[in-house]
This record gives structure tokens, sequence and C-alpha cells, in this order.
């Protein structure tokens, strides 16, 4: 995985720069945007991590020419204390995601290692979805972390010949939040503040393992109905958890919001789907995408 970073600090670059690489993740830096736009051109990279702040080219003008290039690249943005507002405007200009400054490994790491999984871990085949004008189908699954990127995977291959690629990726991350969250704080219970610990201490690997194991998880599903037609495209995931009060989900226009951590996937979300609403007691969620593609003959592809 190639990452790009953009940062006019030099403190702040040097540590980032050093954080990837002590990962194993291939990077190359930038001083300001005009660089990031020729390192970008040159490096091809799978992700770029940007600040918001910066002279001759800000974060938020650099994440839109970047999307006009490349659609499908990933770019987190860095917002510094007194710029929060920034984030709401990147995530509507197509950014994936936003970190607060200090950006440190605990938060940084884990979002990248996620995006990996859905940037490489693909079958070998995509199914041809010829000219599909309505479907449905409904699947079940053991509630397991491993499980997501071929889950994923399924679901979007009918619906993908009706997508941009960009606009593909966006729904692979919604669905890839959506379903974490219902195997981690629906099926497996845990809280946000057991997963912040255990992510301090390098052990989330541990809880889930801990947790598919024992009688009172291990046997706990979740179900993904899907329903196709011409306009759009429905996700309803369910999960045997004990739910949440999904009446006061946080407001993605309020800048306070942007402070908390809880409940950062529920909110990116909400910017990525045309429609996501909650039902019963928070356990089952239900997510719509409009097409903009007219519907198109694909031929069964190499990854």
């Amino acid at each position: 995985m190639k990452v790009l970073l953009v940062e006019d600090d030099p403190s702040s670059r040097l540590y980032l720069e050093s954080l990837l690489e002590i990962n194993n993740i291939d990077v190359k830096s930038a001083e300001n945007g005009i660089e990031g736009l020729n390192v970008f051109d040159e490096f091809n990279p799978d992700i770029v991590i940007t600040d918001i702040q910066m002279p001759m080219m800000n974060g938020l003008e650099l994440l839109e020419i970047l999307k006009k290039k490349k659609p499908e690249t990933v770019v987190i943005i860095t917002t510094a204390f007194g710029s929060e507002r920034y984030a709401i405007q990147a995530l509507q200009l197509g950014a994936s995601n936003y970190l607060k400054k200090p950006v440190i490994g605990n938060d940084l790491i884990p979002i990248l290692l996620k995006y990996k999984r859905i940037l490489f871990e693909k079958p070998d085949k995509y199914v041809a979805c010829g000219n599909l004008l309505e479907h449905y189908y409904k699947i079940e699954f053991d509630a397991r972390i491993e499980n997501i990127p071929r889950i994923i995977d399924r679901l979007l291959q009918e619906a993908g010949c009706f997508m941009p690629k960009d606009v593909k990726f966006s729904i692979e991350l919604g669905l890839v939040e959506l379903i974490t969250n219902a195997i981690e704080h629906g099926c497996l219970e845990i809280s946000y503040f057991q997963k912040q610990k255990a992510l301090d201490e390098h052990k989330l690997d541990d809880i889930y393992k801990t947790r598919e194991c024992d009688t009172k998880y291990k046997d706990l599903k979740i179900t993904v109905e899907y329903k196709f037609d011409s306009k759009s495209s429905t996700w309803t995931i369910s999960d045997n958890g004990k739910g949440f009060d999904w009446h006061h989900l946080p407001d993605p226009t309020s800048d306070e919001n942007l402070e908390q951590l809880s409940g950062r996937g529920i909110f990116i979300t909400r910017f990525i789907f045309d429609e996501l609403t909650y039902f019963g007691r928070g356990n089952v969620v239900c997510a719509r995408k409009f097409h903009t593609l007219e519907p198109e003959s694909c031929e069964v592809r190499n990854a």
C-alpha cells in the first residue's frame, strides 16, 4: 500500500513518515499542495493524507483536484484545533475520513489497515451483472470481522455496473463502517471505550478472538438484505445486539460532533449514502444509494 503524506509542519511530517514506515507502509511526502500534486502523479498512491491549512494550496483545494484526477483515491484530511468545520467540507467534497491533530498511531493505523483490506483483499473474479433490472437477495453470515471484505464484494457485484468507481468505493467504505459497527457494537457488544482501550494497548484482535469464542457471542449472525432496481440500491443490515438510542445520532452539520471519535463510522456514512435510516432499537439500519449511471453489460473480468 502506497501513502502520500502532504504536511507543511516539519515535525508532524517527520513523525507521520516514521509512523508509516514502522508499519511497513510505502510513504512519500510533500510540504504543500502543489508539491503534493507533483508527487501524486509520479507516485500514484492508494491513499493521500493531507493537512487542511497549508500555504500555496490548502487541503480542500488539493482534495478537489485529486478527486478530478483519480476519483477513487482515498483521501484522509487532518484538521487542527479551530479548523474542525473544514472537515465537514472535506467529507462533502469526497474525503474518506478525517483526523484531529495531533494525529496518533492508534487512530491512524487502524483506519489505514481497514482501507488496505478494502483496496487489496478482492476475489479473483467479478460476476457479470448484464442488464439487471431488479434483484433481491438476503445473506446471513457469522459475526466475524474477517468476513467483511468478501461479504461486501458480494454485495457490490451487481450494483457496481450502475456506479462510477469513486461512488462504488465510497459505498464499500460505508458498508464496512455499518457492518463493522453491527459486529463490534451489536453482536460482540464491544463498547467504544473498550475498543479505544484495546487499540491503545494493541489488543483489539484479542477482544475479537475472545468474544468470538464465548458461548454468549459465537453463534450470533449478521443479516444483510439487498434490494436493487434501476433507480437505487438498498442494503438493510441487522444484528442480534441490544441496539442503541439511534434517535440521538450526531448531526453531521454540527461542529461540536467533529470533536468526538465515538460514532465516527456512522457520522461518515451519512455523507456517503443518500438515505440512512435506523429502525427498532437500533440494530437494524437501512442504507440507500441512488444510481447515477445507465445499466450496461458487464463482462466477467480479472480483478
